[in-house]
Order: structure tokens, then C-alpha cells, then sequence
């Protein structure tokens, strides 16, 4: 039976103002942010960022790593029930600013059946996710990411 469900790459929204994770080398092993591995990582990261005039904290961040706040993780949570992940605390010590995102365990490749999930591809790392799950966020406001369809 083939699996008519529609999936999207989710990216995060260029163009605003968004804090950068910076000096992450040393503090996140991305190689361990998955599911056979991520038990080997603290439970949380303490992560610098820098942030702009007029920063806007989205509810999706893909770099390093993807990074969701918490009421996006909410949402997620209600399409993967036991979603591992890992709490990053991000701070921009200049400004005086801290923000919170989690980091969702995401399930590889695509027969993994996840409503979110990662490939590689091409060398890289592609984030998918499933169209009601995407409607969901942004049903519920999530600002910060852009949808392209997979054709």
C-alpha cells in the first residue's frame, strides 16, 4: 500500500533577524543527535548566540541543528508521541539575552513513517515534514519556517 501522505523540507525563514548559534564545536555532537546515540549527550546544551538589532526568536531554527520552542515541540509531540530530545538553552552574554529550544531526535530516512523526519541528501542534511503536522504549527501561530514541497 503506498503512502499518500504529502511531506515538505522545512527550512527556517530567511530574511529576519534570527539568532545564530555560534562556538557550538565542542559543546553539541551533531553525529550523536540521533536515535541510537542521543543517550550518550547531556540532557541539555548551554549554547552561545549572537543576536541582532531587533531579533526575532522564530519557533524554528535548522542551524547547526534543528530547534523548536516549546510550544512547537507541543505540537510535534501530538503527531510523534515519545519524540526524544534535548533541552538547548542558548545565551547572548553582550545583550544580555537567553532564549529556550529543545532539539527533537528526529528519525532517519524515509521509510521511518515519522510525520518529521531527516535524509541526507546530496551531503547534507534535509528536514521533512508531513503537511498536517506543518498545518498544525502553523494553525497554532509558529513563525520562522518555510515549506518546500517535495515534488
Amino acid at each position: 500500500m503506498e503512502d499518500k501522505r504529502k511531506f515538505f523540507v522545512l527550512t527556517a525563514q530567511n530574511g529576519n533577524p534570527i539568532p545564530r548559534v555560534v562556538n557550538w564545536y565542542g559543546k553539541l555532537d551533531v553525529k550523536k543527535l540521533n536515535r541510537e546515540s542521543y543517550q550518550e549527550l547531556p540532557r541539555y546544551v548551554l549554547l552561545d548566540m549572537k543576536t541582532d538589532t531587533d531579533v526575532i526568536y522564530p519557533d524554528i531554527l535548522t542551524d547547526p541543528v534543528l530547534m523548536v520552542s516549546a510550544e512547537a515541540m507541543e505540537v510535534i509531540q501530538m503527531y510523534i508521541k515519545k519524540i526524544p530530545a534535548i533541552f538547548a538553552a542558548l545565551f547572548d552574554t553582550e545583550k544580555g539575552e537567553c532564549a529556550s529550544y529543545y532539539c527533537p531526535i528526529l528519525a532517519e530516512g524515509e521509510e521511518c513513517g515519522e510525520a518529521l523526519y531527516r535524509v541526507e541528501k546530496q551531503g547534507r542534511t534535509e528536514i521533512r515534514i508531513q503537511l498536517e503536522l506543518a498545518e498544525s504549527l502553523l494553525c497554532r501561530g509558529a513563525a520562522g519556517m518555510e515549506l518546500t514541497q517535495i515534488c
